[in-house]
């Protein structure tokens, strides 16, 4: 989103200074310094399951198979603040996603060109390269993009399939939504409402977690959800079809400072597996294995790149 918090931004700033490694892409003079740490590949991520369990999985592959070592930082409240990091070289890579990319940093409409997956993937590739000499990686290979989920037997009793279907019924609904979506140009809250003409008794703003359990348990009737949330399936909920298109694709993918794969290319070469290899059903077990299940996320990431037989 193009929302910026300086404070938190001075957070972030203030971890790196503090914190005792040194960033790969902050200089040489480190590396040839024999007191100083060994160079650190740092990624960060947002506040929730997917793109933790994500960074882990880089993190991993790279310690274990480059001799540098890798640093997940987790806690960005806002895309613009990981962007931000990427371009002070406070971070070397962050998790995002196509349409988020696409619609909140390069200001894009979601028209009918837009929807084709690999379109928006070769535009922002190309973007980000050309303006913040950044690179985006072959997506991981699931699509989560936000969709309404509702409980069954309220989809059940109100003939709800699609989002248009709450039309009829919005001005009685609550819907709930994270902060995040709320905020966002392009394809959030605002846009959501105007494209599809609906108009909600009231919206209810909350942190991201808590969305399925309002919905699950009766306190609003609707939630925009992540699609490859596991909770969805958890709590016996069902997704509205996007029946307008009014969501860009989402295609999950890491983006890195470009300086560091040429500086450092056993980075890339330890991380080509994870392309392509992780499904919409896939990356759903593995969130509920944290939000569901309660597992560290650690924990899931090391065992599913063991279970895939990409480290021992």
């Amino acid at each position: 989103m193009r929302t910026r918090s300086c404070r938190m931004l001075a957070l972030v700033v203030a971890l790196c200074l503090t914190t005792a490694f040194t960033m790969v892409g902050c200089g040489q003079e480190a590396a040839d310094d024999p007191q100083q740490p060994e160079e650190t590949i740092v990624l960060g991520s947002s506040t929730f399951s997917e793109p933790w369990i994500l960074s882990e999985m880089a993190v991993i592959l790279i310690e274990e198979k480059t001799d540098l070592q890798a640093e997940h930082t987790s806690g960005f409240t806002a895309e613009g603040l990981m962007h931000e990091a990427l371009l002070e070289d406070e971070l070397n890579g962050y998790i995002s996603w196509t349409g988020t990319i696409f619609t909140a940093l390069f200001d894009m409409d979601v028209t009918e060109e837009w929807r084709d997956r690999d379109r928006v993937l070769e535009f922002v590739t190309e973007e980000y390269q050309d303006q913040y000499e950044a690179t985006v990686m072959p997506p991981f290979g699931f699509n989560n993009t936000y969709i309404p989920a509702v409980r069954q037997k309220f989809a059940d009793e109100h003939g709800l399939q699609t989002i248009s279907d709450l039309r009829d019924h919005s001005e009685d609904l609550i819907l709930a939504c994270d902060y995040d979506f709320t905020e966002r140009e392009g394809d959030g809250l605002d846009d959501f409402l105007q494209h599809y003409n609906l108009e909600f008794d009231q919206t209810e703003p909350m942190d991201y977690g808590m969305v399925y359990r309002a919905v699950g348990e009766g306190d609003v009737d609707v939630s925009v959800a992540y699609s490859t949330d596991g909770r969805i399936e958890a709590q016996d909920l069902v997704v509205l079809e996007d029946d307008q298109d009014f969501f860009p694709p989402y295609d999950g993918i890491l983006i890195m400072d470009t300086q560091v794969l040429q500086d450092y290319p056993e980075v890339e070469e330890a991380l080509e597996v994870l392309w392509g290899a992780i499904d919409e059903e896939t990356m759903a077990k593995l969130n509920a294995e944290v939000d569901v299940h309660e597992r560290d996320y650690q924990d899931v990431a090391r065992e599913f790149l063991q279970e895939q037989g990409w480290i021992d």
